[in-house]
């Protein structure tokens, strides 16, 4: 997980369930920004350019977590959602005040925020990294 508790949008566990989001072949995107979701909870929120920062060497929509890879433990009772693997970096990032990452499909039709991360670090123009743990973005057991 990213740095800082994470919320699981309710919306994008009814697009799994519906088949709108592939996890193991959409391309995702992170945002970063500098005003938190006022209540994450129950909204069906999709990608925005609204409070997203604004600093050198960013790019609005923000930037490719990498290759999604879908994986299953039988053994441990756990199915397992992660990146391919590499951390999300912003080389020489402009100094910006951030609180939230987003993360969303960005190949459906409307760009659906799957998680959300809170940030408790600026960038202050050096390299920025979001570092996923050992057991990817997403565990389910």
């Amino acid at each position: 997980m990213a740095e800082g508790d994470a919320t699981v949008m309710n919306n994008f566990k009814e697009q799994l369930l519906l088949k709108t989001i592939d996890c193991n072949s959409d391309t995702f995107m992170m945002a970063l920004y500098s005003v938190a979701l006022a209540s994450p909870d129950g909204a069906d929120v999709a990608y925005t350019a609204v409070n997203e920062i604004v600093a050198a060497n960013y790019v609005a929509t923000g930037q490719s977590i990498g290759i999604p890879v879908v994986t299953q433990d039988d053994g441990n009772n756990w199915g397992k959602w992660d990146d391919d693997g590499t951390d999300v970096i912003w080389n020489a990032l402009g100094a910006a005040n951030i609180l939230e990452a987003r993360l969303y499909d960005d190949t459906t039709a409307i760009k659906w925020v799957c998680i959300l991360w809170e940030i408790a670090t600026n960038s202050n123009g050096g390299d920025y990294t979001l570092q996923f743990g050992g057991n990817g973005m997403l565990t389910l057991v």
